[in-house]
């Protein structure tokens, strides 16, 4: 039995050592418990598989900056929010789209803080099932899809990710640069570099190689 080893971010020591507490089991280690965004950075390292967030702690970083950092030391990392009340549904959304893979509270039973971990390390996404819903009606291109793609494909940022959706869907640079708020010129930029970690030349070289995500 493999071990899910884990890491806790969280400023609330309390709710810090709610969470190790409720991961005590054989299957799960928590490796370190880190209360700023900087330590958790600097401390990642490739043995770890989970990382555990509270979203206070970025302050007033964005929480897709975060995880494109976590991901760029440990690509293969899987990230949890812990939260004071259930998201709603749009914001659920879009932290998916940045990277998040699980959402629960320091308030969760035990048993429920575990299976949690246990989901996501086995790459499910934890979350409502009226989120759940939304994300089937929406579909997501997730990092995961793209690196059965694509391997070694290096972490696309949200943005980046959120322009190849939109690329996949057929919207035109014009119509992206409309949907996204942003001018051609910024979307020609965007493309541009997910063209190259892609490593790919073309839009249609792009639709090509990830054609079935």
């Amino acid at each position: 039995m493999s071990t899910i080893r884990v890491m806790i971010v969280d400023n609330d020591a309390g709710q810090a050592e709610t969470l190790k507490a409720a991961l005590k089991h054989e299957d799960i280690e928590v490796l370190s418990v880190v209360s700023t965004r900087e330590t958790a950075i600097k401390q990642l390292s490739p043995g770890l598989d989970i990382l555990i967030l509270n979203p206070e702690v970025l302050k007033l970083r964005t929480l897709s900056r975060f995880i494109h950092s976590a991901q760029m030391k440990v690509p293969a990392i899987r990230a949890i929010c812990t939260l004071r009340e259930s998201p709603a549904e749009e914001t659920a959304i879009n932290d998916i789209k940045a990277g998040i893979r699980g959402f629960i509270k320091a308030s969760d039973q035990p048993e429920v803080i575990a299976r949690a971990v246990r989901a996501v390390h086995g790459g499910e996404i934890w979350a409502e099932r009226k989120v759940l819903e939304k994300a089937i009606e929406r579909p997501i291109l997730l990092p995961e899809t793209l690196q059965a793609h694509a391997p070694g494909l290096p972490p696309l940022t949200h943005r980046e990710i959120e322009m190849l959706t939109l690329v996949l869907e057929g919207a035109t640079n014009r119509e992206i640069a409309v949907r996204s708020r942003i001018s051609e010129r910024t979307v020609k930029t965007h493309l541009y570099r997910v063209y190259r970690k892609l490593r790919v030349n073309s839009r249609t070289k792009a639709i090509a190689l990830l054609s079935h995500a």
